[in-house]
C-alpha cells in the first residue's frame, strides 16, 4: 500500500474520530441538563438536526457508540442532485412533461429498467427519512416524503412494466397508513380533532380501496397483508381519535354513536372487499 494511500486513510480516520467525539460530548450535555439520572436513550435524543452554510438541514443519528448516519432532510435524503434535480423523481417527471410535449401524448413514455431502479432505491431512502421523521414527531416532513412517494406510485403504476412497478406499488396501503396518521398529527396540533378523524375516515377508505384492488388483480397476499395491519392499525389509531375526542366533550353525547360509525365504515369496507372477491370467483 502506497504512503498516499496510508495518508489519506489516515485523515479519513481522524476526521471520524472528530466527528464521533463531538456527537458524544454534545450528547452527553444533551442528557445532563434534560435529565441527570438517566442516559440518553430514546430516538429523540439520538437524533440531531444542523444547519449548514447553504441553509439545509441535516439530521445526525447516532445509534451507539460506533454507528453513525446522517439524512439530508429534504430533497434526496442523501443530499445529491441528479441532473441538477432534488430528486430522480423530479427529473423523470420532467422528462414526462417533455415527452408528452414533444408527442401530445404520455403513450409510450418509460425508462431504462436502470432508470426505474434509481427511482425506486431513491424511493426506498425516502421512506427510511420519514420513518425517522415519524419517530421524533416531524409530521410536516413524513407528509411531504409520503406525498412524493404516493406519487413515485402513479408514475411506476402507469409507465413500468407490472413486474417492475409491483415492487413498489405493493406496499401502498402502508404508504397511505402513515400519510394518514401524519396529516391526522398534524390537524391534532391546531386543535382540530374532528378534522383529524375525518382524514383518518379519508385513509381508511383508500386503504379500502387498494385492498380491493389488489383481489381484483389477484394480488391476495398483499391484501390480507394490507387489511391485516395497515387498515387495522389506521382503525385503531382512529378510536383512539375517538376516546380522545370524547373525553375533551362536554356536551355530553353518549359515545354509542361514534361506536356505530366507526362499525358503520368497517362494514362498509367489508362488504366492499366481499363484493370484489365475489366477482373474482
Amino acid at each position: 500500500m502506497s504512503n498516499e494511500i496510508i495518508e489519506q486513510n489516515s485523515q479519513m480516520v481522524r476526521s471520524l474520530d472528530l466527528v464521533f467525539d463531538y456527537l458524544s460530548v454534545h450528547q452527553s450535555l444533551l442528557s445532563r441538563n434534560t435529565n441527570p439520572d438517566h442516559p440518553v436513550q430514546n430516538n429523540r435524543d439520538s437524533v440531531q438536526i444542523m444547519r449548514l452554510d447553504d441553509e439545509r438541514e441535516v439530521a445526525i443519528i447516532q445509534q451507539n457508540t460506533f454507528t453513525i448516519s446522517r439524512i439530508y432532510t429534504d430533497g434526496r435524503p442523501d443530499g445529491k442532485r441528479p441532473q441538477n434535480y432534488d430528486s430522480y423523481f423530479d427529473y423523470f417527471c420532467h422528462r414526462l412533461e417533455k415527452y408528452k410535449q414533444a408527442y401530445k401524448t404520455d403513450q409510450g413514455f418509460t425508462l431504462t429498467d436502470r432508470e426505474w431502479k434509481q427511482l425506486l432505491d431513491e424511493s426506498y431512502d425516502r421512506y427510511i427519512r420519514y420513518l425517522l421523521f415519524s419517530s421524533i414527531k416531524r409530521w410536516k416532513d413524513v407528509q411531504r416524503d409520503t406525498d412524493t412517494n404516493l406519487q413515485v406510485l402513479d408514475l411506476v403504476r402507469r409507465y413500468a412494466d407490472e413486474d417492475i412497478s409491483w415492487q413498489t406499488y405493493q406496499y401502498k396501503g402502508y404508504i397511505l397508513m402513515m400519510n394518514s396518521i401524519a396529516r391526522a398529527e398534524l390537524a391534532l396540533t391546531d386543535g382540530a380533532s374532528l378534522e383529524a378523524l375525518q382524514i383518518i375516515d379519508y385513509g381508511i377508505q383508500q386503504i379500502g380501496k387498494f385492498c380491493a384492488e389488489c383481489l381484483r388483480e389477484e394480488r391476495g397476499e398483499a391484501e390480507n397483508i394490507t387489511r391485516e395491519h395497515y387498515l387495522a392499525n389506521l382503525i385503531e389509531y382512529r378510536s383512539d381519535l375517538e376516546s380522545i375526542e370524547n373525553d375533551s366533550n362536554d356536551d355530553g353525547e353518549n359515545i354509542d354513536s361514534a361506536e356505530q360509525e366507526d362499525d358503520t365504515i368497517i362494514q362498509e369496507l367489508e362488504d366492499l372487499l366481499q363484493e370484489m372477491a365475489g366477482n373474482q370467483r
